[in-house]
């Protein structure tokens, strides 16, 4: 997925980057991201383990694969 970022001053196009985000990682942390918010909303019992312990670690784990999906660098593959 490209994204094209623009940071325009005086109607003139200063800079145009290419941000390349890598889809697979990103629904995976989106996946788990959701998952985590289910867990922590299924079950009456406040103080379960999946609740404070599973959901949250969970939770932690998709925006740290969220931010890996936007911020790695795929190598370049044309020779």
């Amino acid at each position: 997925m490209n994204l094209l970022v623009f940071a325009c001053t005086d109607a003139k196009v200063i800079r145009m980057e290419q941000i390349d985000i890598s889809k697979s990682a990103l629904i995976t942390g989106l996946i788990l991201l959701i998952c985590g918010f289910v867990i922590m909303a299924l079950g009456s019992d406040t103080y379960s383990f999946w609740k404070i312990s599973v959901s949250p670690l969970i939770i932690i784990i998709a925006f740290c694969v969220i931010a890996y999906s936007v911020m790695h660098k795929r190598r370049n593959t044309d020779v």
